[in-house]
């Protein structure tokens, strides 16, 4: 069964980049001009397919998770993750907390379930990038769940912030969401990504604190256990394709170096470790 969802990922990871693009202008373009991107029915198309290749990878995420985990935690995790996602999008967008100011969805570019002005797909995709961003830093780090909790916490937050660094630029530029009062970084305000730490940091601690049974250790092949810490390592270079589309040249190279520093972090681990 781990085989075929091994397989699933890496499925995910190839199409990402080029499925989507497809969709979006009927032929495979790896360079396209920002003009040509328009919001016309071959864009809505687009959306409701990156809607359910999130659905997708979301879980594939939840069934790895519970042959790694246990369903009871996967489900535990799962709740806590989505639902803490949920919680601050509404304070961020309604008081301008957490985020660096108020901002508000254009819930047009959305496909799928809105509520109470939130799409459904930022709270899931939450879940999905804090468990991905766990995963490689237990791989890199070597840090325990239960014996280093707090230096294991950081490290994700840390990481999933310096992914935002390179997501959420695209997503304004994009007009997918815009702050009253725009930031400094690329219409960013700076206090976003601390935003981003905490909240990443309150789910985790969150899923600790309210753990009542141990992390089931199945004896997984370690490639399978790890890998959406692949998955994960390739977010930031997909993400700067559209960056470098958008002249967002400064994060795009950023996009490229954090892919290359997670590869080669993978890979020393992999020798100090397995070798």
């Amino acid at each position: 069964m781990y085989k075929i969802l091994l397989v699933l990922f890496f499925i995910l990871a190839v199409t990402s980049p080029f499925l989507y693009r497809f969709v979006r202008l009927g032929k495979f373009s790896w360079f396209v001009n920002n003009e040509k991107l328009n919001f016309d029915q071959n864009y809505k198309r687009a959306e409701k397919f990156r809607f359910f290749q999130i659905v997708l990878g979301f879980f594939s995420l939840v069934f790895h998770g519970s042959l790694s985990w246990g369903w009871y935690n996967i489900t535990l995790y799962t709740v806590i993750a989505f639902g803490i996602g949920f919680l601050v999008e509404i304070i961020g967008s309604k008081t301008g907390l957490l985020f660096g100011g108020k901002y508000q969805f254009k819930t047009s570019t959305f496909f799928g379930p809105i509520f109470v002005g939130i799409p459904l797909l930022i709270p899931l995709s939450w879940a999905g990038l804090i468990y991905m961003s766990l995963n490689y830093c237990m791989y890199v780090t070597g840090f325990d769940f239960f014996n280093e909790p707090i230096l294991l916490f950081i490290s994700s937050s840390l990481l999933l912030t310096a992914l935002d660094v390179v997501l959420d630029p695209i997503a304004v530029d994009e007009g997918r969401w815009k702050w009253e009062n725009p930031g400094s970084f690329y219409n960013v305000p700076i206090y976003n990504f601390f935003g981003w730490f905490f909240t990443t940091f309150i789910v985790l601690l969150c899923f600790k604190l309210l753990l009542l049974k141990p992390l089931i250790e199945y004896n997984l092949n370690s490639f399978f256990k790890y890998s959406p810490s692949i998955l994960f390592a390739l977010l930031p270079a997909i993400a700067s394709r559209p960056c470098f589309e958008r002249g967002l040249k400064k994060v795009g190279l950023f996009g490229l170096l954090l892919t290359l520093l997670m590869f080669l972090f993978s890979i020393l681990r992999y020798y100090n470790h397995y070798a």
